[in-house]
């Protein structure tokens, strides 16, 4: 039902065919909600999420209307939906559509900041320079501000960096994982080889700042269930409790109990991937991801 149906009080006016509603039940404790549009009418950005105010107001005319425009209802519900979360990324949508999906050179929606871009410099000459001691000493001087966190996930989701960079690499996420302050390893969508993976795996979890709990490697192509099972293979993998594989290619097609007992991980140990049985009455989708006690961010 178009906005406009509920703004002139009229159920007869409708239009089905100009997006959607996409709620994200990945945790159905927890879920999170967006209105989607395919093909950029009324000024919205095709196939980016649309919050609810955007769409009420910019719906039919591509106008901004004035927020007092909509009737009483319309606004306390927009009011009401503000502390709930919302799918605010473009990437979260492209794993419902698996029929398309953007490069990682494009998963980065806005301009760098500057810190970001001094990073992004600076690691580009020293990958340059071949030097597996620049790239230490790099390592050895960064400090922990989100310009590094920022420059290393944008330069690994463009392009994939040479062994001698891992230095770089490992300190690089150990300042993220510090800044986070979280109980997951997020290494999605990251041109990293199996070995920097294992790398950076066994860096943070023997760092023990770090509790690891959550560990996410989706969008890696080159991962396999024997990278997998060497990451299991560290003693502190045993606290990890959830992985995720949404977009490896190389592990799509094994069942995700299988993917568990193969791999090595502890019982009790949840394995979610892209794997779609070709029974459909093995798929139960509201067991998908367990209950977690803190709320999902807004992402």
């Amino acid at each position: 039902m178009s906005p406009l149906s509920v703004i002139n009080n009229n159920p007869w006016y409708q239009d089905n065919n100009s997006g959607y509603t996409v709620l994200d039940v990945t945790d159905p404790f927890s879920p999170a909600y967006c209105f989607w549009g395919w093909d950029g009418d009324y000024g919205f950005r095709p196939g980016y999420p649309i919050e609810p105010e955007d769409y009420a107001l910019r719906y039919n005319t591509g106008a901004v209307l004035p927020f007092e425009y909509l009737n009483q209802d319309v606004q306390d519900a927009i009011i009401a939906l503000e502390d709930e979360d919302f799918i605010g990324s473009r990437h979260l949508l492209d794993e419902a559509w698996s029929n398309w999906s953007p490069p990682l050179s494009e998963m980065d929606e806005e301009e760098a900041s500057r810190d970001a871009k001094e990073f992004i410099r600076a690691l580009q000459a020293v990958a340059k320079s071949g030097s597996t001691e620049e790239a230490q000493q790099m390592a050895d001087s960064l400090l922990p501000t989100s310009g590094v966190v920022e420059g290393l996930r944008r330069t690994l989701r463009s392009e994939r960096l040479r062994k001698r960079c891992d230095p770089v690499i490992i300190k690089g996420f150990l300042i993220a994982q510090g800044l986070s302050n979280s109980d997951e390893l997020d290494l999605s969508w990251m041109q990293l080889s199996p070995a920097q993976v294992l790398k950076v795996v066994r860096a943070v979890l023997q760092d023990d700042s770090f509790k690891i709990s959550s560990l996410d490697i989706s969008g890696n192509s080159d991962i396999t269930v024997c990278t997998l099972s060497e990451v299991f293979k560290l003693r502190e993998a045993s606290e990890i409790k959830r992985l995720y594989l949404f977009g490896c290619s190389m592990v799509e097609d094994v069942r995700r109990a299988d993917m568990a007992r193969r791999i090595g991980m502890d019982e009790g140990g949840k394995v979610f991937n892209s794997y779609f049985p070709a029974d459909i009455s093995e798929f139960r989708p509201w067991m998908t991801k367990p209950r977690s006690s803190k709320p999902r961010p807004r992402v």
